[in-house]
């Protein structure tokens, strides 16, 4: 199976075991963010990567999408990071390659994943945060994977943590991801530095220009020392644990799952965000597990392939 992950700034394909093993895998392929055209042919090329390692085409495709997505349609409804409303992305992947394709939210398929074949093995009530470009999440509560009204729950990233705070790409100010949502790290960390050039030094020298930093710049000088990344790792640590806590408070979840690409790249937030847990929710919530994602940065293509997997009827076919 073929499973499809397109985030915010990349897109990785993975042909998928039934376990949840990544057979071949496509590498990172970074676009351009320049709408559905451009961005759609990113997708198509490493797809295509991976099919020319398959000895025929898939039964099916799944694409996971940093996206408020209608399963039923493979249309992403709204993608504030990637700027898209109403792109029927099925029909035009279906109209680029052979097989069924299916498409849901990536924090979802990331979940899917997790509960089905990793981390969240052996429980029927968890929540998995995911932590990238943006932040997302989705719930199982009671062996049933949560979908919403309008298929959008678990958006805990346009949740309020600071009230009249900074800016979100969604209509809301003061988000969660607009904190700890690595587009957000990236921005409160160049503004740091241009506040205060000396102290930011080494963070610039390490990117080559304020405008470079990422969150993950930031990482690499915390983990070397440097004093200004280290106040703001642990702001950060501040803004996670207040929404972990409030996650956990409102979906009792036996296990909270952290993964994505930031946590991947400093797991050390995990037992930041369990101490939070254990002093800080009410306390029939504090006894949650925490755990660390089985898959990393592969969940959620891995739990788009399984979605498609377990889905026969069409959301759109060549």
């Amino acid at each position: 199976m073929l499973g499809i992950d397109l985030g915010a700034t990349k897109v990785v394909s993975g042909l998928v075991a039934r376990d949840g093993t990544v057979v071949h895998h496509s590498g990172r392929h970074l676009h351009a963010n320049d709408g559905p055209g451009g961005v759609i042919r990113s997708l198509v090329r490493s797809a295509r990567a991976c099919l020319d390692e398959s000895d025929g085409p898939p039964a099916a495709i799944g694409v996971s999408v940093a996206a408020q997505v209608d399963p039923r349609t493979g249309t992403v409804v709204h993608a504030p990071n990637l700027g898209w409303r109403d792109v029927p992305l099925a029909r035009r992947v279906a109209e680029e390659l052979d097989g069924t394709v299916h498409v849901l939210n990536d924090a979802r398929a990331a979940t899917l994943a997790e509960w089905r074949l990793g981390a969240g093995r052996g429980t029927g009530n968890l929540f998995c945060l995911v932590l990238g470009t943006g932040v997302g999440g989705s719930a199982v509560v009671d062996d049933r994977l949560l979908e919403g009204g309008s298929h959008a729950l678990g958006e805990v990233g346009h949740t309020t943590i600071v009230v009249g705070g900074r800016k979100c790409h969604c209509p809301n100010w003061g988000c969660f991801e607009a904190y700890v949502g690595g587009w957000a790290i990236a921005e409160r960390t160049q503004e740091a530095v241009r506040a205060d050039p000396t102290g930011g030094r080494a963070l610039v020298e390490r990117a080559g220009s304020p405008e470079m930093i990422t969150a993950h710049t930031l990482f690499a000088s915390y983990r070397a020392g440097d004093a200004l990344a280290g106040r703001l790792v642990r702001e950060t640590e501040r803004f996670l644990a207040d929404g972990a806590v409030s996650i956990v408070n409102a979906f009792n979840p036996s296990r909270l799952i952290l993964g994505g690409g930031l946590v991947a790249g400093m797991p050390e937030f995990v037992p930041v965000v369990e101490s939070a847990i254990r002093a800080r929710c009410q306390p029939p919530a504090a006894g949650a597990e925490v755990a660390l994602a089985r898959f990393g940065e592969d969940a959620s293509l891995i739990g788009a392939a399984e979605f498609a997997r377990r889905h026969g009827m069409p959301s759109a076919h060549r």
